[in-house]
């Protein structure tokens, strides 16, 4: 792990988000309890309640799976299904059985949710490919998941959601790429694509606010959502443009305020190899991570500074999860790491080999 050390003193004095914490963060940090999809050695696929001690509920999928989402008020988790898979499961934390649900006909999963409205209405990211549509589903959590309704997402490809502070704000990431089942995993309109970050009120479904990025950027896909302090949002993104191009790759928004795109220093830019696997909030919200899994790198960012503080490498990492420690992260690997990291000047962390393959994305359960 490498770090700036002149930039982590300044973020230090501009933020309080840099607490130093004790060394042996895994002994610490042990009965904390997180949850991912993965694969195991038999190809098969689950989802699973962890700590770095093994599993705590696990449950097997039909697919891949992709993100978590957590009931506000920790009762249950959903496991969603990979882009163009239509399943997903809610898992109680008692007894209740697990509640399958799908996508209605002609659409599919992009692999994300979030809930919202006192915990009842959890909302999906969602592709009516027949209409080249972006669409968010909305979902009773009280009647077995099942969709009440929807409203567009103003854009195509929504993958990932978050919701703002005030419980009705939605913030969409849409990816801005056209795909199609029948075409595989083809994109079809990289030329004229248009990525953008929206806002929605979740109640009426009504646009709030729309950000688009500069034209030279229009195949800069954005892709996934981090939501830190003061709702700034971070989010990641995939360039689908000329391979020897190196742009920025993650950015923050306010509302109000212009995106701001932030390039990591020197050869850190070119070895994130365009793309951003994931991104993700410290407890305090001063800090986001952002996972490289194709340069192996996991990068770490100030928020209210707006400052590169450094990378630690993990081969194909590519989920990072908040720990309940300020500057802490749990990291997880497709080559079948956990790893529980500090960002600080030294750096500690605890490494474990694990018999899975992790996919994409992990949450802190509690």
């Amino acid at each position: 792990m490498e770090f700036d050390r002149r930039a982590l003193l300044i973020s230090v004095a501009s933020s309080a988000a840099m607490l130093a914490l004790p060394g042996g963060a895994g002994a610490a940090f042990e009965q904390e309890c997180f949850a991912a999809s993965r694969r195991d050695d038999r190809g098969n696929f689950s989802a699973a309640r962890f700590t770095l001690g093994g599993d705590v509920q696990s449950i097997e999928l039909p697919g891949r799976g992709h993100d978590i989402a957590l009931k506000p008020d920790g009762s249950e988790w959903v496991a969603f299904a990979r882009r163009p898979g239509r399943f997903g499961v809610a898992i109680s934390l008692t007894s209740r059985p697990p509640a399958w649900f799908a996508s209605k006909l002609g659409r599919h999963f992009f692999g994300h949710g979030v809930y919202a409205v006192y915990c009842k209405l959890p909302s999906t990211t969602e592709n009516d490919y027949e209409n080249a549509r972006g669409i968010i589903g909305v979902r009773d959590a009280t009647d077995g998941y099942k969709q009440i309704g929807e409203f567009p997402a103003r854009g195509l490809e929504p993958h990932d959601v978050a919701l703002l502070s005030d419980g009705r704000t939605m913030v969409i990431a849409n990816g801005g790429i056209r795909t199609h089942p029948d075409s595989g995993a083809d994109e079809l309109n990289l030329p004229d694509m248009k990525p953008s970050l929206v806002y929605v009120d979740i109640t009426t479904g009504d646009l709030l606010e729309e950000q688009v990025l500069a034209p030279d950027l229009h195949q800069l896909s954005i892709r996934h959502l981090g939501l830190a302090e003061g709702d700034t949002v971070a989010f990641g993104c995939q360039y689908r443009g000329p391979e020897g191009d190196e742009p920025p790759l993650l950015g923050f928004h306010r509302r109000g305020e212009q995106p701001l795109l932030l390039p990591a220093p020197g050869p850190t830019q070119s070895a994130l190899r365009n793309y951003i696997g994931s991104v993700s909030a410290d407890a305090g919200g001063g800090i986001v991570a952002a996972s490289a899994p194709k340069g192996g790198l996991i990068t770490y960012w100030d928020v209210s500074a707006r400052r590169y503080l450094g990378s630690s490498e993990l081969s194909d990492g590519c989920g990072v999860a908040p720990t309940r420690h300020r500057a802490s992260f749990l990291l997880t690997s497709g080559r079948g790491w956990l790893v529980e990291t500090e960002v600080a000047d030294v750096p500690d962390e605890d490494r474990r080999s694990s018999p899975f393959e992790w996919d994409n994305h992990a949450i802190l359960v509690r």
